[in-house]
């Protein structure tokens, strides 16, 4: 399992001051003890008022083709979460606080290495 540190949700709520959604996602994987993996399907339920029609490797796969792009990757290589989480959520079609988690993952993940790989294995 992927886990989040507090201080690494520190840093990233940072980035997220003036995002609310992005904030209660932070919060979501505080909540999880920075287990990312629970923490997606929680956020999505929370969004959407849904339950997660998809695994955690079906929303990988769907962000793939953004993030993968060499100047998203390259920002969740370098720790930047907060430029990529609205585009992302628009080109996925998925809500911002879920954006923020995946985007989350892929950095712990370590975006260079889940672009090489055809199936992430989360």
């Amino acid at each position: 399992m992927i886990t989040v540190t507090p201080e690494e949700i520190t840093q990233f709520r940072s980035q997220f001051a003036d995002n609310p959604e992005a904030s209660a996602a932070l919060d979501a994987i505080a909540e999880c003890e920075g287990y990312v993996e629970d923490a997606v399907p929680l956020i999505f339920m929370r969004e959407t008022a849904r339950e997660a029609d998809r695994s955690l490797n079906d929303w990988l796969e769907k962000c793939r083709q953004f993030i993968c792009q060499e100047d998203v990757r390259d920002a969740l290589e370098s720790g930047l979460i907060a430029p990529v989480v609205e585009p992302l959520a628009m080109s996925a079609g998925i809500p911002v606080g879920t954006a923020t988690a995946l985007s989350v993952l892929v950095f712990k993940l370590g975006a260079k290495k889940f672009c090489k790989t055809p199936e992430s294995g989360v």
